[in-house]
């Protein structure tokens, strides 16, 4: 792991914004290096490996996107009315998962106990997004205004990339293991940005400006139900987790992230109209 700790300039919004509509046209499935990462196999695979077990209060941004008591996806709260997460999450298959069979749970360290829930109301998916690797990204927006709290805040969202050998802590409630079960306590790791090259040579094809990787030779990293989660350095969101490479976690591939900073002026242009009001 890298001892310095990255300079990241961030931007927090706390004010509320009205709705926009959410508009569903993709069909494709998303397949992860010739592995389907279907809805099915979401819900089966998402955590993070080999992990610490979170304290109260210690990631108050952390959202967990669930359907019928499942972990479908983590989150990151932006605003008080928004989260972010990966793109990908609303689909199984080729077909749009209903939002209103999404649940939004947040403000507790253990799944389902002592924390909150809200609903998901619209959904902004980066335009460019078409069920492949890129441009995975997603703003939500809550029926409901999240109660701030010790236990539930948004995170400072970073403007500018994020560097390589750079330590940045990735949480989430996915799972310990592919085929493990489920994990019912909030888990966290550090990790350690690759360089670019590294990462191009990683994801092939499938890299794109707009992502960074995260070295999990140590052990710890994503898991199914920790995609679409955050990754912080200095109480600032640089990355939101996307997919590891080759499909399976626990294996030592990289993880792949949005890069934040890379694209701030997308997040800036659905909230600044708004709160500048």
């Amino acid at each position: 792991m890298a001892n310095g700790r990255p300079s990241v300039v961030s931007r927090q919004y706390n004010t509320p914004l009205p709705t926009v509509e959410m508009n569903f046209l993709y069909s494709s499935m998303l397949v992860l290096l010739g592995v389907s990462l279907g809805y099915a196999s979401l819900i089966a695979h998402s955590r993070v490996a080999e992990g610490e077990e979170a304290k109260r209060g210690q990631f108050p941004y952390q959202v967990a996107l669930t359907l019928k008591r499942q972990t479908v996806c983590g989150g990151v709260m932006v605003h008080e009315r928004f989260f972010l997460t990966a793109a990908h999450c609303f689909f199984k298959g080729e077909t749009p998962v209903p939002v209103e069979e999404l649940n939004v749970f947040y403000g507790s360290e253990k799944l389902f106990f002592g924390g909150k829930y809200n609903r998901v109301k619209t959904v902004h998916f980066h335009e460019e997004y078409d069920h492949g690797f890129k441009y995975d990204l997603a703003l939500v927006e809550v029926k409901r205004k999240f109660e701030f709290s010790f236990t539930a805040k948004p995170v400072a969202f970073g403007v500018e990339t994020f560097g390589e050998s750079q330590p940045a802590t990735v949480s989430g409630y996915g799972r310990a293991t592919v085929e493990g079960n489920m994990v019912f306590r909030l888990k966290y790791a550090e990790l350690t940005s690759l360089s670019d090259a590294e990462c191009r040579e990683a994801t092939g094809d499938n890299y794109y400006e707009g992502v960074f990787c995260m070295d999990t030779t140590a052990g710890a990293g994503l898991c199914m139900g920790d995609y679409g989660g955050p990754a912080v350095a200095n109480q600032t969101l640089v990355g939101v987790g996307s997919y590891t490479v080759g499909g399976n976690c626990g294996e030592g591939q990289p993880d792949v992230f949005v890069d934040v900073g890379h694209f701030s002026s997308w997040v800036q242009s659905k909230l600044e109209p708004e709160t500048e009001e």
